[in-house]
């Protein structure tokens, strides 16, 4: 088993690094009152995994399946979708703050197989297993969610 995803994951951002994702960037408050994306790494259009970090703790896990630059747009622009909208919330609740909101990001060279014949989603099963084993406080699905 991964070393950096064992039952015993703390959610430390160095566990994350050591489980193969990358820092991106930040986000920043924008003039229009919302946030915008800088990054010190190109944002991949891969589908892939996403995790924001405040002071090195995950606070929260996403998944990206069509694509990783597209969702993290989705953050700065986006109206319609529920989830982009509260966790937008809170990450510029978090820079009102002066706080620096981290983004890390995997992409998995296979983004589907085969187990029995049946079709895995890797991308999904990291995530879920992420949100199970440290329960970041912006996933609903953590139970330390507020």
């Amino acid at each position: 088993m991964n070393k950096a995803f064992s039952p015993c994951f703390s959610g430390s951002v160095d566990q994350l690094l050591d489980g193969g994702f990358v820092h991106i960037g930040v986000w920043q408050a924008s003039q229009n009152g919302l946030m915008k994306f800088q990054g010190i790494n190109p944002v991949p259009s891969k589908p892939g995994v996403y995790a924001y970090a405040v002071d090195q703790e995950v606070l929260y896990v996403g998944s990206a399946q069509r694509g990783l630059h597209k969702r993290l747009r989705h953050y700065e622009s986006s109206k319609n979708l529920r989830t982009a909208t509260r966790i937008r919330e809170a990450v510029l609740e978090r820079l009102s703050h002066g706080t620096v909101v981290d983004v890390y990001v995997i992409v998995l060279e296979e983004p589907l197989t085969l187990h029995g014949g049946l079709p895995v989603d890797p991308v999904a099963g990291l995530e879920e297993g992420l949100i199970r084993d440290i329960k970041p406080t912006w996933n609903r699905r953590g139970s330390r969610a507020v």
